[in-house]
């Protein structure tokens, strides 16, 4: 794409009414705040220094960061004024898979599940998959794998069946670098039918793709990508 358009734009070429555009987007831009958020105060000094305190090692891990970032954003939520946008979400991490009829540790579970039921009278969720990026190689190995985006795209059942979903890498190096590379996977791989920057609610700009999902026999999904800084 050479020009920058809006999510709730996108979201009516996929085929969404205009009022239905504007209200997904409007929960996944409360979403992707939130996780913004939920960043922002796990890196404070007293909170990252809590946080490192519970972990085994120095560097955290994938699991590490997704909990203490998940307690954060669940303690922002709950804190946030009655009847606002944030009060009326519903965010888990680690959470089951909905359909996966294994039990116990081999029940697959997403990062991050945003859940919100509109007014209108139905209920939507936006979930989040999660992966470390610290290496050029972690993009192909690790994002755009089987249990990266592939587990929107391929795994039965998929961690999702709304249109839309979302990815979030951990950079733990050259935090900058990881959205332009991401972009020019997106743009050269045969998984995307399409790609580019958005805008979304409030001044984000956000890294989109829509992904066939034919072997589900589904519709296609539209991901938001974001990158957050560990290094």
């Amino acid at each position: 794409m050479t020009a920058t358009i809006s999510l709730e734009e996108w979201l009516v070429d996929r085929g969404l009414t205009p009022q239905e555009a504007d209200l997904w987007a409007d929960f996944i831009a409360d979403a992707l705040d939130l996780i913004d958020d939920g960043h922002a105060l796990l890196r404070e000094a007293s909170e990252w220094n809590s946080f490192l305190g519970g972990c085994v090692k120095p560097v955290p891990t994938e699991p590490e960061i997704t909990s203490g970032l998940g307690d954060r954003m669940r303690r922002l939520r709950n804190e946030a004024p009655i009847d606002s946008n944030r009060d009326r979400i519903q965010v888990s991490y680690e959470s089951p898979t909905p359909g996966d009829e294994r039990h116990g540790i081999r029940k697959s579970k997403a990062d991050f599940r945003f859940e919100k039921k509109f007014e209108a009278g139905f209920a939507a969720e936006f979930v989040v998959e999660a992966k470390p990026l610290r290496a050029a190689a972690d993009i192909a190995g690790r994002y755009m794998a089987a249990d990266g985006i592939g587990c929107f795209l391929d795994r039965s059942p998929p961690y999702s069946r709304e249109f839309a979903a979302g990815m979030l890498g951990y950079a733990y190096t050259q935090p900058s670098t990881w959205i332009p590379a991401l972009a020019t996977s997106l743009s050269s791989g045969a998984s995307a039918t399409r790609s580019g920057h958005i805008q979304v609610a409030r001044g984000r700009s956000a890294l989109v793709s829509d992904h066939p999902r034919t072997a589900l026999e589904l519709e296609p999904v539209t991901v938001l990508h974001s990158v957050l800084d560990f290094a």
